[in-house]
């Protein structure tokens, strides 16, 4: 039984279809299915119950997933403590936000340990968090897909924020206004709550908000959407590049209290280096 690959069996649980967890896993439905079949064989027992591309785990199943869950989280800590001592790992839910200062210092001045960093959906970072595969995730405080658990969390920074569009829409419906409330809402999260949030915040400033979410998985993509009209965004004002291209507003006064950046970690699973981490930020606050 391949450990590394038992998350194939997990995502089939969580989604309850073969294609779905398979494109979840970013591998072919039937390298899923067969995945699956050989994994019945090799216990001898039948895991799913299969009807209407509907997964059902049998009594054997839900007996298995129990135990592994257990055995894989018990597996990767072993995995972490052996070869990464030395690596503090840090999940990142956006790549809008670049610029820790505190973690450049943290790393000069503890020479002998390094920060890894991973880009990864909301709940992967959740898994690995709990998994102990991450230290820490960092996210911006408007997000709340993290908020339900027992978790610590402290301010990395504070970012200005802008809303941003291209001149072309400015000009097409002369005010910001209308463009608010006649072009999508471009953005990378896909949290609910951060998208009634920032309806919230924009009609308190604004007097009207948009009726459209348009989701994007990467940054790059965000900035050609907006480049090409098709929206607007609420960026860091920082990382708007080609500034001749596009209509900013800063409305950071607004955003103040919402566009924390977060360093996210689980109350009773600090590492002596999180630990560390956390020593040092609070002396570079005081």
């Amino acid at each position: 039984m391949d450990l590394n690959k038992i998350h194939y069996f997990f995502k089939a649980v969580e989604y309850k279809n073969f294609t779905q967890a398979a494109n979840a896993c970013h591998i072919g439905q039937t390298t899923m299915s067969k995945y699956i079949a050989v994994l019945e064989q090799e216990l001898q027992t039948q895991l799913f119950i299969r009807e209407h591309r509907t997964l059902t785990l049998t009594k054997q199943g839900k007996q298995f997933y129990k135990g592994m869950k257990n055995i894989y989280a018990s597996y990767q800590t072993l995995c972490q403590n052996i070869q990464q001592t030395n690596t503090l790992h840090i999940g990142m839910k956006t790549t809008d936000f670049t610029d820790f200062e505190i973690l450049e210092s943290f790393e000069k001045k503890y020479p002998h340990l390094s920060i890894s960093y991973s880009y990864l959906e909301e709940n992967e970072l959740m898994e690995g968090l709990k998994a102990h595969q991450l230290d820490a995730l960092i996210s911006p405080s408007m997000l709340s897909f993290y908020k339900n658990n027992p978790i610590e969390t402290t301010t990395l920074s504070k970012e200005n924020v802008s809303l941003v569009c291209s001149k072309e829409l400015i000009h097409k419906y002369h005010t910001i206004e209308k463009v608010i409330q006649s072009v999508p809402y471009i953005t990378k999260a896909t949290d609910q709550n951060y998208h009634q949030l920032c309806k919230d915040e924009l009609y308190k400033i604004y007097h009207t908000t948009f009726n459209k979410v348009e989701y994007v998985k990467e940054f790059p993509k965000q900035l050609l959407l907006l480049n090409l009209s098709r929206g607007f965004s609420i960026l860091p004002t920082k990382e708007v590049e080609n500034r001749d291209q596009f209509y900013l507003e800063d409305i950071s006064k607004y955003f103040a209290d919402l566009e924390k950046i977060n360093l996210v970690y689980l109350k009773q699973n600090k590492s002596e280096n999180l630990n560390l981490l956390l020593q040092h930020i609070h002396e570079k606050k005081c």
